[in-house]
């Protein structure tokens, strides 16, 4: 980190920055202790939000907080603030960029009178952000991309979650599933789709349908390392295939066994981008995963009813009269992981006994039938179980969602016409 050294802000910066990664977490608290040191308390960060996959709201630092937020104004900043209006600008220097180059634009963005931007010291050495999907096109999917599909895909795997293997992908493109049932059923064939590089080497894919009946698109599933502009490129490619006639769906399904929904903590940048295209989060899940298999259990006690389960193929179990209370579903366990579906119960009406006893005959379900790795989604939101999940040996992974972008307005008017 490099200051102006006379700190009169007379300048267009008043230093530079260059950060380890683009972990905000890790990267600003070190920046706000260096800061302190020179400037005093630090309140306020705000920063491009372009350039980052996740800001965080706020930081704790030394134990006192400081408020993060967007600075979208100017590109490639990050704005310190002391009081209400006494800020200091600093140039971001890329995180991978070349030792001497970023040395040198850090000494010309704090150098005293300097009147170039962000953008005009940043440019010229050649460390600007690529334009998105520089010199790459996008083609349909052929059977030798399979290998590098698959390493994407297994890039954006969380624990717990088996690797895709190539039986799995070329059911994902023909939009089939194992069963052959679940959203699959009510889409068009999918339009599987890679974006290669100008070496002609694969560097995402997205898989993209319309129901049946046209009434809604759908981006099934996409996978592009995290990379800004390729995920950028991915999803509007598909949102331009899928037209602006309905509302758009995005991770209601997925290749494999799951997760059926978008991983939104490991996959930051996914998110971010659906949401600038105007997409919401809807139908939250979280996503819990344990090593060992369930203990066996006596048989199931007369107020838990256990009935076979078709979709997924497993077994149904809740309370007996009972439409309330917690249910889940236990999945047949595929090749030693066993799935359970938990939906918790109504406001006012959980029954601790009864919830640590559906969990137990699932978990005795799954044993009898190899299950070795169990995987647990928790619909919603559910805190009152907490206690539950860790007492049988589950650990949160992540936050799944699916996303929706509703249709457009149909009232619009007419061009040409009064309003």
């Amino acid at each position: 980190m490099f200051l102006e050294p006379t700190l009169t802000r007379d300048g267009t910066l008043d230093g530079a920055w260059w950060p380890h990664s683009f972990d905000l977490h890790r990267e600003l608290p070190a920046l706000v202790r260096l800061l302190e040191e020179r400037l005093g308390p630090i309140l306020r960060v705000r920063l491009d939000t372009a350039a980052w996959p996740e800001l965080p709201a706020h930081l704790l630092v030394d134990g006192r907080f400081v408020r993060v937020s967007g600075l979208s104004a100017t590109p490639h900043t990050i704005r310190v603030i002391r009081g209400s209006q006494d800020g200091f600008l600093l140039l971001v220097i890329p995180p991978d960029a070349a030792g001497p180059v970023a040395a040198a634009a850090m000494r010309i963005a704090a150098s005293t009178g300097n009147t170039l931007s962000a953008k005009e010291i940043l440019a010229p050495l050649h460390l600007l952000p690529r334009s998105p999907a520089a010199g790459m096109r996008l083609r349909r999917y052929q059977s030798r991309d399979s290998a590098a599909v698959l390493a994407l895909i297994d890039a954006d795997r969380l624990p717990g979650q088996p690797s895709c293997t190539p039986h799995m992908l070329d059911q994902a493109v023909a939009g089939t599933s194992r069963y052959g049932c679940g959203p699959w059923t009510d889409l068009d064939r999918p339009a599987t789709d890679v974006l290669v590089d100008p070496d002609g080497q694969v560097a995402g894919v997205v898989s993209y349908a319309t129901r049946r009946d046209h009434r809604a698109g759908h981006v099934l599933w996409l996978h592009g390392r995290e990379v800004l502009h390729i995920v950028e490129e991915l999803v509007g490619h598909a949102l331009l295939h899928l037209g602006d006639s309905g509302p758009v769906l995005a991770f209601t399904a997925a290749p494999g066994p799951g997760p059926a929904a978008l991983p939104t903590g490991r996959r930051p940048m996914t998110r971010k981008v659906l949401e600038h295209a105007g997409f919401a989060a809807r139908d939250s899940w979280r996503y819990l995963c344990r090593t060992t298999p369930g203990a066996s259990h006596a048989p199931a006690r007369p107020e838990v009813v256990v009935v076979a389960s078709s979709t997924p193929p497993g077994w149904w179990l809740k309370a007996r009269d009972d439409d309330v209370s917690a249910e889940v579903v236990a999945q047949e366990p595929i090749d030693g992981l066993g799935i359970l579906w938990w939906f918790g119960a109504a406001a006012g009406h959980a029954d601790e006994g009864l919830e640590r006893e559906l969990l137990s005959q699932a978990d005795t379900l799954l044993h009898e039938h190899g299950a070795s790795e169990t995987v647990l989604y928790a619909a919603g939101d559910p805190e009152p179980c907490w206690e539950l999940f860790d007492a049988a040996g589950f650990a949160e992974i992540d936050h799944l969602a699916s996303f929706t972008r509703p249709s457009p307005p149909t009232d619009r008017p007419h061009p040409g016409r009064g309003l």
